[in-house]
Formats: C-alpha cells, structure tokens, sequence
C-alpha cells in the first residue's frame, strides 16, 4: 500500500477550502486544513510540530502574517524542511512575488484541477526529497572524515606514548592507555637522561576530553620532555650549601636550583638530573601561563626522576593523583602527595622536590582519575578506596 504524503492547508476561507477538498479528492494525500492564524509561525518553520511535508499558505491569511511567517521561516538558520505553496485566489502578478521573495517555494492560482495541483505538490515534494537526500549524503561524507581525522589523531598521540619503556637492570616499569575517547588528554612518558643514570618518568592529566585535552597534553608531553633532557651543569655547591653559586652554568632562561623540604642532613644524597627535574615542570608551567593562560587548560602531572642503582626517587607531584607506594607484601608504604600546583593555573608558580626511597620488591603505582571514576554497572564510582571490585 502506498505511503500517503501528508498535507497542510492553511486558509481562513471556507469556500476555498470546500474547493480545494474537491480538488484533492482521489489524490494521495492526506489534507489537514487549519484556520489558525496563530500556527501560521510554526507551520511555515522547519521546526514545526505538525507532521505535515508541504504546506499550502492561502492568501487569504492577511500578508503581513503570512509574510512574517515566511521570513522568520527563512531566518531560522538551519534549511527549511518543508516547501510552502502559495495558494493565491487574485491573479496579481505582485502579489505572488512578494511571497516568492519572503521564501515561498510555488504558487498555484486558484481555482485550479485535481491535475494540476497534484504535478505542482509532486514537484516541490520531489525536489525537497532531493535535498534532503543531498544534505544526508553530505553529512555522511562530513562524518567519515571526522571519523578518519579522529583515527589519524589518536595514531598521532598513540605516538607521542614512548613504543618500549626503558628496563634498567634489576627494574621492571610497565604502563597501560586506554582513552576515553578516541583521543584523550591523559598520558605517560619514560625516558633515561643524565647520561642514562637516571630513569625519568611522567604520568598526566590533562583538564577535560576529547580534541582539545589531546592537543593540549600533545604540548605538555614535548615541553616536558624537551626541557628535561636539556643539558644543565650542576654546580654541587648549589645543592650541598646554603645557596647557589655565582659561577654555576646554566641555560640564560633557566630558573635557580631547585628547592628541596629534604632538610639540611639529606642534601648530601646524588643529586644527579634534579635540575633537570625541577626545571622541566617549572618552566613547562611559565611557557603554558606566559602562552595559553586564557585557554583556561591545565594539567595535574606527577615526574619522578628514579635513580636505579639506590632506588631513590626525587619527584614533583603538580597537583596529580598521589602514587602509591606498596612493599613486597603489598602493604601501602606511603603515597606521594602534591607538592606544588597543577601545570599552567598559576603565574609564579612553585614546586618542591621531595625524595623517597624504593627498596628491592617495592612497587610504585601511578594513575589517573581515569581509574578512580571508573563507575560500575550501577553507576557507582570506583574512588581510591574501592567501593566495588575490579574484575
């Protein structure tokens, strides 16, 4: 059985709607007649609430209504949906160009045949199907390429993740990514500096999801990086004694030694890379305050800089989740708090360095909010205490 097309005619002309009911008899269509000049707003928009998918506007309804309705049809932004007809009973050649000019799509004069008002219904229908059809295509077109863009970007970042983490002897160092979306704001790095004496490892979050974290944390990871792996000469004066020295070599953008709350019986330990340390979080946050501060991102971010051969650990935890810190046996030790603020919220930010130490079956676990919002099938979120059980 055929699907019939539906129709509104709006008329506040009761012998032209007695015509056109005649007209239409025999036709597959469905007439629903309104003389409600109050709906002509609605009916004539692309949004109407009616399901109607033409529209027959009789001149009958003042022009100034009709003309109004047109317009705000026309100035709704999105294309319209539905053609309009003008049904016009005075033959005025003016008449219909201004209803024509205010978005109309046809006109038919009245009176008129069954015949020919079915050809000028099938043509405006034909041609709105038609467009719809084109408009749909598009859309497709549009989406597969957002898709095909969204596949090469997390390519992209999946990039920026290191391929192999490094292995010093007598470590193990795994990692795992999963983003929310196809691509996220999180992220991991690895690396060995200072020589390869000393293991440097970062885990960050940046604000938000989608596109915009993923750009964002793309620039965190390489400032982060790029400044740690700058070469510094260390002056041990600076770091052993009361004050850093006047001969000390340093790149002219770098900031003074950094500042440790070791206390003063600590500060003998191998200080090997925590300029490094120090400076690859410092200056990463004046580069995002001095450049993106009115992009309103930032990240929490924890970098830890391992020595291996002692299992000290000097780190910045700006803002992120504490790591945890479990012995052999898998009692907690300790969880490595902040010890500044998160990357790129505060101009003249600071940050300390504090110290740890990892003994031989120690494990380290670093993570993101990622794992504490997890939600289980009832919604429940998963939280640093574990309110439900991974499986």
């Amino acid at each position: 059985m055929q699907d019939l097309r539906r129709v509104l005619v709006v008329s506040t002309d009761g012998k032209e709607q007695k015509k056109l009911a005649a007209c239409f008899q025999g036709l597959p269509y469905v007439v629903t007649y309104s003389n409600e000049i109050q709906a002509i707003a609605s009916t004539a928009a692309a949004n109407a609430d009616d399901n109607s998918e033409i529209i027959l506007l009789s001149t009958s309804i003042p022009q100034e209504v009709s003309l109004a309705a047109l317009e705000q049809r026309q100035l709704g932004g999105a294309e319209p949906s539905k053609p309009v007809i003008i049904l016009a009973s005075n033959r005025t050649a003016q008449v219909v160009e201004k209803f024509l000019a205010a978005g109309a799509d046809d006109f038919i004069f009245l009176p008129t045949t069954s015949a020919l008002l079915k050809a000028r219904l099938e043509s405006a229908l034909r041609l709105y199907d038609l467009k719809n059809r084109v408009q749909t295509v598009g859309k497709d077109e549009e989406t597969l390429k957002l898709e095909h863009d969204l596949q090469v970007a997390r390519r992209i970042q999946a990039g920026f993740l290191p391929r192999q983490l490094p292995q010093p002897k007598g470590w193990e160092i795994s990692a795992r990514f999963q983003p929310a979306r196809d691509v996220a704001g999180d992220f991991y790095d690895a690396f060995m500096i200072s020589h390869n004496r000393r293991l440097a490892f970062v885990i960050a979050d940046v604000v938000d999801k989608g596109v915009p974290a993923a750009l964002f944390m793309s620039l965190v990871r390489s400032l982060t990086r790029a400044f740690a792996q700058q070469n510094y000469s260390i002056n041990w004066g600076d770091l052993l004694g009361d004050g850093p020295s006047k001969t000390t070599s340093r790149p002219s953008n770098s900031p003074s030694t950094p500042p440790s709350n070791t206390g003063p019986q600590k500060r003998a330990i191998p200080s090997t890379g925590t300029i490094s340390l120090y400076n690859a979080v410092l200056l990463t946050n004046n580069y995002i305050v001095d450049n993106h501060l009115e992009d309103n991102m930032f990240a929490t971010l924890f970098f830890g800089l391992l020595d291996p051969s002692s299992g000290q650990l000097a780190y910045i935890n700006a803002g992120h989740n504490p790591p945890c810190l479990f012995d052999r046996s898998g009692a907690l030790k300790t969880t490595l708090k902040g010890t500044g603020p998160a990357l790129g919220m505060f101009p003249g930010a600071d940050y300390r360095i504090e110290l740890t130490q990892m003994n031989p079956g120690d494990i380290l676990y670093a993570y993101t909010d990622g794992v504490t919002e997890a939600r289980n099938a009832e919604g429940k979120f998963f939280t640093e205490k574990g309110y439900y059980p991974l499986v």
